[in-house]
């Protein structure tokens, strides 16, 4: 059994609903955010880019690593608020968004993450 790498989070990217097609010009962005932060904008604590290759298949497999120290507050406080720390994760086309999660994910060790189509 493989060692987990502390401070990352690793899982799937999934589609719902559909087989996506990817033509080698998108980019997969998934970041692990501090959302407790009200009206203001969120603090990304750690983020991986990735590019899609033509013909890419799902699922995608990824492994984020994060900071804790960049939270705004104490990272074990916040995590145990719900909505505290959550998980991000778009995929777009020469800025266009194609994809995104519409759900709040919590942060945990794993986590799959399911897209969905932007109309």
């Amino acid at each position: 059994m493989a060692t987990p790498v502390k401070n990352s989070v690793h899982g799937q990217i999934k589609i719902k609903g559909e087989k996506a097609y990817f033509r080698g010009d998108e980019i997969l962005c998934i970041s692990v955010r501090d959302t407790l932060r009200y009206d203001a904008e969120c603090i990304v604590l750690g983020s991986i880019t990735i590019r899609l290759e033509q013909g890419h298949k799902m699922p995608i497999i990824y492994r984020c690593l994060y900071d804790p120290k960049k939270a705004h507050m104490e990272f074990d406080q916040i995590k145990s608020i719900p909505g505290g720390i959550t998980l991000s994760a778009t995929i777009e086309r020469n800025d266009q968004l194609l994809y995104a999660n519409n759900t709040d994910l919590p942060l945990a060790e794993e986590v799959d993450i399911e897209l969905v189509k932007i109309e």
